[in-house]
């Protein structure tokens, strides 16, 4: 697993009002531990989960890997994702 670039915790606001404009998760003590650049035109991964013991949610940023990276047994290489399904007419030889 690659490390994270950023991680971070969102309390659920308990002062949230309907039809106010206050967001449902925030924290409003957030301390950077050190300098964090994104650079412009590289790819990131970003992943939300809710943790029920806290009554938050957990953010976290890392540096996207690229396909075919040369870990064995794939455990470098991300799942890749297909944005439309392969065409049901390929025939495929036996």
């Amino acid at each position: 697993m690659s490390e994270a670039i950023l991680r971070m915790r969102l309390f659920k606001n308990k002062h949230k009002e309907a039809n106010d404009k206050k967001p449902p998760y925030s924290n409003s003590n957030f301390t950077v531990q050190e300098t964090v650049t994104l650079e412009a035109g590289k790819s990131y991964s970003l992943g939300m989960w809710k943790d029920e013991n806290h009554d938050a949610v957990n953010i976290r940023c890392e540096e996207r890997k690229e396909f075919g990276g040369t870990g064995q047994g794939g455990e470098n290489n991300p799942t890749q994702v297909h944005e439309s399904p392969p065409p049901q007419d390929d025939d495929i030889p036996f």
